[in-house]
């Protein structure tokens, strides 16, 4: 197995003691890779760029972000039907959460 890919495997490893659902976090990678570029992200932007989920699941757990208040919607002011995604009150404390996981915790074989 080449070097990336051990690599990548080690870091995700530690998320299998964690809470953290990997369909929120790949939103969450995905806006803060647009985020980066200084773009502004629609809600219609992450349906079309993150393809291991289908719309429905994507929906779902862009809400259950809003819910948690990780992340939230503002509307467009020339079309309210477009929702700009934005950092919510707990998203700092959310990624604190992970990033506090150990990173040599990893699953434990029974």
């Amino acid at each position: 197995m080449n070097y990336k890919m051990v690599n990548f495997l080690n870091s995700i490893a530690p998320l299998t003691q964690s809470d953290a659902d990997l369909g929120e976090l790949l939103i969450i990678s995905f806006v803060e890779s647009a985020w980066a570029q200084n773009k502004h992200i629609h809600v219609n932007d992450v349906l079309k760029g993150v393809k291991n989920f289908s719309s429905a699941s994507l929906n779902r757990k862009l809400r259950k972000l809003r819910e948690k208040k990780i992340l939230s919607f503002e509307s467009s002011p020339t079309d309210e039907r477009v929702k700009f995604i934005k950092k919510g009150s707990n998203y700092s404390d959310y990624l604190d959460q992970i990033d506090f996981i150990e990173p040599r915790n990893h699953a434990q074989l029974p």
